[in-house]
């Protein structure tokens, strides 16, 4: 017979950690736009152009993570009603950008801003852009659960928007420069070494945050999927409950999926025949009839 556990991890999955991958997306959207705000104030109070605002790298990169957090949400609403927390892969590298921005803008505030400016590291708006809006961002994009992972490729891709903007500091301070208009050198890159050198230790240092946070993510997705296989039943078990917990698996699902879409999720059942030998399709048929059952029996309810 199957363990009493076994529903438990096949069945009711992951609602808690959608449910705070949503509070951590709405909070960081929150605090991220709070901080820009509370800045494009005290811009416009002092005389400032509002718009030059956004040549701080942390307003940017705010911004960025501000909307890749608001593409998330809806997937973890669909989390919290599946109680599964997946999206597809182009919103994961998305998020997976935004998250390196974030850690980097953290790094530097901390490890650089700090050591001679503590005000503008951490007050005011700049405690939102630089602590509690990168804070989210991790907490919801380390609660993603999914079998993507993150190679070194994604974090080259990640550095494109970083990279995007060096160039346009570069040709701002350096090429023009603020006597023909262009803009002071904000962030002292060029004041102790020259302007290539501050570039490609930016980058590296950018690219190595990127990577770090990749390689977190593979763990906990490692450790999830474990954790998932370690619920299942033991290896003698009867094919036929499989069958009979991937109808109910169905059923479930079936329940809370009012697009009139199936949606199959191939990782857990890859798992399932990998560890018992049984052949995807075998699986897949009891699944979707699940599915439909549940959803037929949402029809006749409505007429």
């Amino acid at each position: 017979m199957m363990k009493g556990k076994s529903r438990h991890y096949v069945i009711s999955l992951y609602r808690t950690g959608s449910i705070m991958a949503f509070f951590a997306c709405l909070d960081a959207v929150f605090f991220s736009l709070y901080g820009i705000v509370y800045g494009l104030i005290v811009y416009t109070r002092n005389g400032v152009r509002p718009v030059e605002l956004f040549r701080f790298f942390t307003v940017d990169a705010n911004s960025f993570m501000a909307f890749s957090a608001g593409m998330l949400m809806p997937f973890a609403v669909e989390g919290i009603r599946k109680k599964r927390f997946t999206c597809p892969r182009w919103v994961n590298i998305l998020y997976y950008a935004g998250a390196s921005y974030a850690a980097l803008v953290s790094f530097v505030s901390t490890c650089v801003i700090s050591w001679f400016d503590p005000e503008m590291a951490f007050g005011g708006g700049n405690f939102f852009l630089h602590v509690v809006g990168p804070a989210m961002i991790f907490i919801s994009f380390f609660l993603i659960e999914s079998d993507i992972r993150h190679r070194i490729q994604d974090s080259l891709v990640c550095q494109i928007p970083v990279l995007i903007y060096m160039a346009v500091y570069y040709v701002n301070v350096v090429v023009i420069g603020p006597e023909n208009g262009g803009w002071e050198d904000m962030y002292s890159a060029t004041s102790f070494m020259p302007a290539p050198v501050a570039a490609l230790l930016l980058f590296m240092i950018s690219f190595g945050i990127s990577f770090a946070i990749g390689q977190i993510s593979n763990w906990l997705s490692a450790r999830r999927r474990k954790k998932l296989e370690e619920g299942l039943w033991d290896k003698d078990v009867d094919p036929v409950e499989i069958k009979v917990e991937l109808f109910g698996l169905g059923r479930y699902m079936g329940r809370y999926d009012r697009s009139g879409i199936a949606v199959i999720p191939l990782d857990i059942i890859d798992l399932i025949s990998k560890k018992y030998g049984i052949r995807r399709e075998e699986l897949i048929k009891p699944y979707t009839k699940g599915v439909l059952d549940s959803m037929d029996d949402y029809l006749r309810r409505r007429e």
